[in-house]
């Protein structure tokens, strides 16, 4: 028969070993696997093309990610596919993230997304659209 007692138990039990997932008992994890209490997102800017910009064609593109963000999770796509990017640190800790497409755009949208996530464990997703008209 069981009781509360065995409930909390066998849930403690199951706890402490790590079969449930954190996240089920209502707090975050950051990549690394620590508890997140308290974090700052990373912040894309800057971004070349500007957002909204009209083109005669697109085939590269660059932003700047905040000091906080992580290079190693740093990344892109265009239209849905993705896209290799170049990272250059900055002196100030800023990333200069930079791609290019294989084939150029040249007529349509580009939707570009970008995510990160910062050093202390929050995500950041990031889209801007570029506009291609000859």
């Amino acid at each position: 028969m069981r009781t509360k007692g065995n409930i909390v138990l066998g849930l403690s039990s199951l706890l402490a070993v790590g079969a449930l997932p954190p996240p089920a008992f209502g707090f975050a994890v950051g990549h690394h696997g620590g508890i997140i209490l308290n974090c700052t997102a990373p912040v894309f800017f800057e971004e070349s093309p500007p957002k909204d910009a009209k083109v005669a064609a697109f085939d590269r593109f660059s932003f700047t990610a905040s000091d906080d963000t992580d290079p190693e999770t740093l990344k892109v796509w265009v239209n849905a596919q993705p896209v290799e990017i170049a990272i250059t640190p900055q002196r100030s800790g800023r990333l200069t993230v930079s791609g290019k497409l294989a084939q150029p755009l040249t007529q349509g949208k580009a939707w570009i997304k970008a995510t990160g996530v910062s050093h202390d464990g929050c995500d950041q997703l990031h889209t801007w659209n570029v506009y291609i008209a000859p």
